[in-house]
């Protein structure tokens, strides 16, 4: 047992030094020459046919290529070189924008869990402290407590409170344990059924992965969430960032190693 736990100590070791390379290698400059080459991208973007079809195209220039494998001098082959000319700037501008587009969306991905991630935290919080019952959250939060308090089971609808919502579903609650401290059962209920309602992924990895985005932006510019190797540590943080351990490692193993790529 105490070889496992020397073997993947070293390892976490080894992957933490590997990351810490990887983000003392990041500056302002080189981050923002990324930005720049996308800009630039975008930038040298023409206008294309609306008919122009980038996988006709390349289908059309691998035939001509093919076509020409063998030196031949065919006068119909000739006819077909020019479709390659035709196609080939179209297929490049297309190409480029394919490039941005993936790092675009990869780092609009990642922020945009993040930021509906603290959303939801703060308006939990900002409803158990309001005194009010003015907003659906308010009211729902009241309810909440209420259920709480009362050591109540009860069905809380969406459409009681959001009635417009594209799925409506329902969130049972039911006590636990008496806690001398309810507020704390109270908020992580209300969080609950708002992640119920709102489709937010509640599993393990999903709420690593947004630790692990908040640390490293918090050490660099958000414009680190461009680059390849935080979207593939994004996606799959146990055969990058956590290669020792796996989906079923103890919380207290995977804290402290968030702990150490922290420091």
């Amino acid at each position: 047992m105490s070889k496992y736990a020397s073997s993947s100590q070293s390892n976490l070791t080894a992957v933490l030094a590997e990351i810490a390379v990887f983000l003392d290698g990041l500056t302002i400059e080189s981050i923002d020459r990324t930005i720049f080459a996308f800009k630039e991208g975008i930038k040298s973007h023409t206008a294309l046919p609306a008919d122009f079809d980038p996988r006709c195209a390349q289908l059309a220039c691998s035939h001509i290529l093919r076509l020409m494998d063998k030196n031949s001098t065919t006068i119909n082959n000739m006819y077909e070189i020019l479709k390659f000319w035709i196609n080939l700037d179209g297929l490049r501008h297309s190409s480029n924008l394919n490039v941005i587009e993936l790092h675009i969306t990869c780092a609009y991905c990642m922020q945009g869990a993040s930021n509906f991630h603290w959303w939801l935290i703060n308006i939990v919080q900002r409803a158990i402290e309001s005194s009010s019952c003015n907003t659906w959250i308010d009211k729902l939060a009241s309810k909440v407590q209420r259920a709480v308090i009362l050591n109540q089971t009860i069905m809380f609808d969406s459409a009681k409170y959001l009635p417009n919502l594209i799925f409506n579903r329902t969130y049972c609650y039911k006590p636990g344990p008496f806690r001398f401290e309810q507020m704390e059962t109270v908020s992580t209920t209300l969080s609950s059924i708002l992640r119920h309602w709102l489709h937010f992924p509640s599993d393990e990895l999903s709420l690593l992965q947004l630790l692990l985005i908040d640390i490293v932006v918090s050490k660099t510019p958000s414009s680190v969430l461009f680059l390849d190797k935080i979207w593939e540590m994004y996606c799959t943080p146990f055969s990058t960032v956590f290669n020792v351990w796996n989906g079923h490692s103890s919380k207290t193993n995977i804290a402290n190693s968030l702990a150490e790529l922290q420091q």
